[in-house]
């Protein structure tokens, strides 16, 4: 018995070490990294923008009129109805569900000198836009941007969401998630698999950068050599 229970004294010494070296709340701040610069920093991202906002007006007149809306936008219709009268957090939960219905499709990845990283960064070749996701599918970054523009229509400030690009121990490539700041400064991240870290993230990830419509930010230590502005600019309240 004595032999049993040093066992269990040096396993309970051992989980509060691992508690203290993976704290449950080390997920992502939005006022940490480096301010690299505006979102056209990243050509591939910028372009994905580009077309997103040249969809606009097809998406206006779904929304306008379900039969306006070509087969593979009638659900963003459905979704912003069914939205209006929902908490901040109840947008998000639907938006998550609604977009990680759609099929994964794997890329070609392919690994590019980046911008805002000292490594390579593997990832798939091409961000795809809102309209071209839903017809077609993606990978975890078409999921993550999905979600942005989504959230973005229903009402949540750019200052408040940024597709976060993470690299996981051991893994031979990155993953993308989509973060969420609440007005009472939660932060959830939202994975592609419906799963939703509160304030927390995906154990044995650390984090490489961050974009949104308007600016790219660094995570990696030792880095930020493309900093164009010494300083993040300040939250904006949303409107």
């Amino acid at each position: 018995m004595r032999v049993a229970a040093a066992g269990c004294r040096r396993a309970v010494c051992l989980a509060w070490l691992l508690l203290a070296a993976f704290p449950a709340t080390a997920g992502y701040r939005f006022e940490t990294g480096v301010y690299l610069g505006e979102a056209d920093l990243m050509a591939d991202w910028a372009a994905a923008l580009a077309r997103h906002r040249a969809d606009e007006s097809l998406l206006e007149d779904c929304l306008a009129a379900l039969e306006a809306c070509p087969a593979h936008l009638r659900g963003v219709h459905a979704l912003v109805s069914r939205a209006a009268g929902l908490g901040a957090a109840e947008r998000v939960q639907l938006v998550n569900r609604y977009v990680n219905r759609r099929p994964y499709r794997n890329d070609r990845p392919v690994e590019v000198e980046s911008r805002v990283a000292e490594t390579l960064v593997r990832l798939s070749g091409r961000w795809s836009s809102l309209t071209e996701f839903l017809a077609r599918g993606g990978d975890c970054q078409d999921y993550a941007t999905a979600k942005y523009h989504l959230l973005r229509r229903l009402g949540f400030a750019a200052e408040d969401l940024r597709v976060v690009v993470t690299r996981e121990r051991g893994a031979r490539g990155h993953h993308a998630l989509l973060a969420v700041r609440f007005d009472d400064g939660a932060v959830w991240l939202l994975d592609s698999d419906n799963a939703i870290y509160r304030d927390g993230k995906p154990f044995g990830t650390r984090f490489v950068f961050a974009i949104n419509e308007q600016s790219v930010w660094d995570h990696e230590p030792g880095t930020g050599a493309w900093r164009s502005t010494p300083e993040t600019p300040e939250r904006e309240e949303a409107s």
